[in-house]
């Protein structure tokens, strides 16, 4: 017999009170996650002039830290599996802190690059540990809602971000901008290792499952039900030969690539070419790109199921509005801030749409027994596209300037209507297998 808990009142004030504690603990982690996440992307205009610097340096830092983050999504799972959410969740945070303090010491490219990338696998460490408290604290019918909810916490840090540290880099220099959230990182991280708990019944409460397990086992399919499926199964028979897993992750590919790009390089391009005179400045107007990106996340979600759950529909629409918006982006007249913050927000709410649910369509097209897998394989492939955001937009702003890096980044928004126009009608995983 399967127990319940509505009509137990007690049980369903202590379970709604833990219930907004752990998701403020996971939604402060993750945006202070984020903070030391893009700590050195709003240093580094400063960092060049103090360095010598040029745009090359700062492109081999950066490539590095999506190669380490992609590979800690594989490794940072297991190990929240074996230690539990809130000490990896916690380890993360200190790690990435004390790398972000030591980051402000040094000054060898090769023992920042060496930092960075450090950086680059600590963070890895929060994305599934955030998951896994959803999951458990959380029943599948409102989990949704949650979910989402958390997902603002990335947007929040990433205007913050650029605000912070642009800011304080500016005036006490780039070393006191990387110190400043390294700090902050390592006081959240003794909060939550101290505040959070892995698990209901760790505070006397029953699971969160036990009404809505028996519906969903009675919903459940013969084919979503293969649970002694191995590893080799689910990898080789269920991922590999899906050709729509493959399509979305390269259309992710260029996904991040886009906006890796805009927020590595549009503070560059706006004080090289649009007229703003400071990076202080610069960075104030990049950080339209998260609040841009927190509406148009929200938008597409909604809009995918207005049109009931064709969701890589919405995802080529938005790409189609990305390209419009680079365009107007690069073509703007310099010199009217606000014209160019409006553009920045414009591209980032198109950017964060197909961002948000090629994730969302790569569960909904796996198969049950394969969606971690498939959404694993997303991941990894988009960081790689955030890694060629680095070095070689870099080059390619060197050697042949700001207008070939339009080009390829218009060039990397029609990519995905290409990749993804084969699944136009897609929305399950028997619509491609």
């Amino acid at each position: 017999m399967i127990a319940t808990y509505e009509e137990d009142a007690g049980i369903q004030t202590k379970y709604r009170n833990w219930r907004i504690w752990i998701f403020a603990m996971i939604w402060l982690s993750y945006m202070v996650y984020y903070l030391t996440r893009g700590s050195f992307t709003y240093a580094a205009p400063t960092m060049v002039k103090d360095l010598g610097w040029s745009l090359k340096e700062v492109g081999r830092i950066t490539t590095v830290f999506p190669l380490m983050y992609g590979c800690s999504k594989f490794a940072s799972g297991v190990l929240v599996d074996v230690l539990g959410s809130r000490t990896i969740l916690a380890l993360g945070l200190v790690a990435s802190g004390t790398i972000n303090i030591l980051f402000g010491t040094q000054s060898a490219l090769l023992t920042l690059a060496i930092l960075w990338g450090a950086n680059g696998f600590f963070q890895g460490f929060g994305g599934p540990s955030c998951a896994k408290l959803l999951t458990t604290w959380y029943p599948s019918e409102q989990r949704g809602t949650w979910w989402a909810a958390w997902t603002t916490s990335n947007n929040v840090g990433g205007f913050i971000v650029p605000l912070m540290v642009g800011s304080i880099s500016s005036t006490a220099g780039w070393r006191v901008g990387m110190t400043t959230p390294g700090v902050i990182a390592l006081v959240a991280g003794v909060i939550v290792y101290f505040g959070v708990r892995n698990k209901p019944k760790s505070v006397g409460l029953p699971s969160p499952h036990e009404k809505s397990y028996s519906k969903q086992d009675s919903d459940r399919s013969p084919a979503q039900d293969e649970s002694n499926a191995s590893p080799s199964d689910i990898v080789f028979k269920y991922v590999f030969p899906n050709r729509a897993i493959w399509a979305l992750a390269f259309a992710y590919f260029f996904v991040y690539i886009v906006r890796q790009g805009m927020v590595s390089w549009s503070h560059f391009y706006l004080m090289a070419e649009k007229g703003i005179p400071d990076a202080a400045q610069a960075s104030a107007t990049v950080s339209g790109l998260e609040l841009g990106g927190l509406v148009g996340a929200m938008v597409s979600g909604w809009l995918s199921d207005k049109v009931q759950g064709h969701r890589i529909r919405v995802v080529m629409g938005y790409c189609l509005g990305l390209v419009l918006a680079l365009l107007a982006f690069r073509f703007a007249p310099s010199g009217n801030q606000a014209v160019n913050a409006f553009l920045v927000a414009a591209v980032g709410f198109f950017i964060y749409g197909p961002q948000m649910l090629i994730g969302l369509i790569g569960a909904e097209l796996s198969h049950p027994v394969a969606v971690a897998t498939g959404n694993g394989l997303l991941g990894w492939i988009a960081y790689l596209g955030a890694a060629f955001a680095g070095e070689p937009l870099a080059i390619l702003v060197n050697q042949f300037g700001w207008k070939y890096y339009f080009l390829g980044m218009i060039s990397c928004c029609a990519l995905p209507i290409i990749l993804l126009a084969p699944f136009w009608n897609a929305r399950k995983y028997e619509d491609v297998c």
